[in-house]
């Protein structure tokens, strides 16, 4: 094992690994991982294994170390040679087993109506299980889609949860500016309450923005790390490891100018997991009535998956126009800042109107990196749905 392996904590899923596949627990700091050291170059691994986290890294890092796509993994061991009539034979195989099992009261008995009572309840329950086992539709390929879709579902996630990390890390700025202007209106107030021009009432009104500011800045600072955590222990790390948030990527405005609405959803309809499962079923079905039904699921979810594909684009514009939208607010702010700091070199503002213009500016800063990190979650979003998780229902 290589140091750069040694800086990931990660003993649960060692754990889980080792008791499922059988093995003798290695001493710590040995790691679960799915692939072998051949699926990834060594200087892949160590991109992998060290204590930062990039966000070209997410899809990966979920197939080797999520604890749930592990499970799964371990799981389809025992499901991945399964055929259709394997799956409904062990329907049958424990309705026969129940069947076999009922004892019929005699007539005479004195418990015979809550006897019978039970017996009936278990042949019901041996029927639905026959029945269960004619409409079944499930067989290895079907459940290794479901646990496909589990891990892209849990790649779109960690996206959208990194994007959402920096987005409450930005938010900062805003309310340290705001705390920041709070102790200055108190500061402001007890001046003039020292020179005879405020009261005791707004001088207590200044010092409970100021709390309530403090207040708003250390719940956010709270919810940042409780998201970071949340996002490194769905990557694999342990509680508590110290993990660097890499940069998110740059989204240009060109890709979004360049979407073709019409070929994605074709790529959508070709990719869905969704759709793919039910066009399986339809060829797993044993009755005319469960094809019936998986033949007008599939129908709905078509039309499903093009709407959703259009409803994303939809917002993806959104998104990019109040961008846009911000882009110009702050221009139009830093052009007034600009001359907010001429104004105040020359004497002709006071530091109370400039410290407004100030916050002003640093507000439209804010807004500028939320609107573009919208913008980065739309286009997210708008790819995993042409990537096979647009809604189909």
């Amino acid at each position: 094992m290589t140091d750069g392996s040694k800086k990931r904590q990660r003993r649960k899923i060692a754990s889980i690994l080792a008791m499922a596949a059988g093995m003798t627990l290695l001493p710590f700091p040995a790691q679960a991982q799915q692939s072998p050291e051949f699926a990834y170059s060594a200087e892949k691994w160590a991109s992998l294994r060290d204590n930062r986290l990039e966000y070209a890294e997410i899809a990966d890092l979920v197939h080797e170390y999520n604890n749930t796509v592990l499970q799964n993994y371990i799981a389809y061991q025992d499901e991945r040679d399964k055929n259709k009539d394997d799956v409904a034979q062990d329907y049958y195989d424990t309705a026969d087993n129940i069947y076999n099992n009922i004892q019929y009261p005699d007539a005479d008995d004195s418990n015979y109506g809550s006897q019978m009572a039970a017996a009936l309840n278990s042949r019901l329950q041996a029927e639905q299980l026959m029945e269960r086992g004619d409409e079944s539709t499930e067989d290895s390929e079907t459940i290794k889609l479901g646990y496909d879709q589990t891990e892209a579902n849990l790649v779109w996630q960690a996206q959208k949860m990194m994007i959402q990390y920096w987005n409450q890390y930005y938010s900062l700025d805003s309310l340290q500016q705001k705390k920041n202007q709070a102790e200055n209106s108190y500061q402001s107030e007890q001046n003039r309450l020292a020179a005879g021009m405020s009261t005791q009432a707004k001088i207590l009104s200044a010092k409970e923005a100021v709390s309530s500011a403090e207040a708003a800045l250390l719940s956010a600072e709270s919810n940042l790390e409780k998201t970071k955590e949340s996002l490194i222990l769905m990557l694999g790390w342990s509680y508590g490891s110290e993990v660097e948030i890499g940069d998110l990527p740059e989204l240009e405005l060109a890709q979004v100018e360049g979407i073709d609405v019409e070929a994605d959803i074709e790529k959508a309809l070709a990719n869905n997991y969704n759709l793919k499962l039910t066009e399986r079923r339809l060829k797993n079905a044993r009755t005319e009535k469960v094809r019936s039904t998986q033949e007008q699921k599939q129908k709905n979810q078509r039309e499903a998956i093009a709407t959703n594909v259009k409803d994303s684009h939809t917002s993806l514009l959104l998104a990019r126009a109040n961008y846009e939208q911000a882009l110009q607010a702050f221009e139009l702010e830093k052009t007034s800042m600009d001359s907010a700091e001429r104004k105040l070199a020359a004497g002709t503002i006071t530091r109370n109107d400039y410290q407004n213009q100030q916050s002003a500016y640093l507000t439209a800063e804010v807004d500028v990196r939320t609107r573009k990190l919208a913008l980065l979650t739309a286009m997210v979003d708008y790819q995993w749905a042409v990537d096979g998780l647009a809604s189909a229902s």
